[in-house]
C-alpha cells in the first residue's frame, strides 16, 4: 500500500516539477512548484523504498522446506 501511495506522490511531484519548468520558461517561475515537486518526490522514493517487500530467493525453496524453520540460535556465529 505504501509503495502505491509512493508511486501516486512521484506522479504528482513530476506534475508539479513539469509545472515549474513551463513557468520558468515564460519568466514567471514560481519557487512553491519547485519545493513542492522536490519534497513529494522525496516523499514519494521514502515511501516506496519503505513500502517495498523484501524478496525471498526461491532457489532451494524445496531444499528449505524439507530442513523445517530455522530458529535464530542457529545463524549465529559463537
Amino acid at each position: 500500500m505504501a509503495s502505491r501511495v509512493g508511486s501516486a506522490l512521484i506522479l504528482i511531484a513530476l506534475f508539479a516539477l513539469v509545472i515549474f519548468l513551463l513557468t520558468l520558461q515564460i519568466g514567471q517561475a514560481d519557487l512553491r512548484a519547485l519545493l513542492l515537486g522536490a519534497a513529494l518526490a522525496a516523499l514519494g522514493l521514502l515511501l516506496r523504498r519503505r513500502g517495498r517487500r523484501p524478496r525471498r530467493s526461491t532457489r532451494f525453496e524445496s531444499l528449505r522446506r524439507l530442513r523445517g524453520p530455522v530458529d535464530a540460535d542457529d545463524l549465529e556465529d559463537d
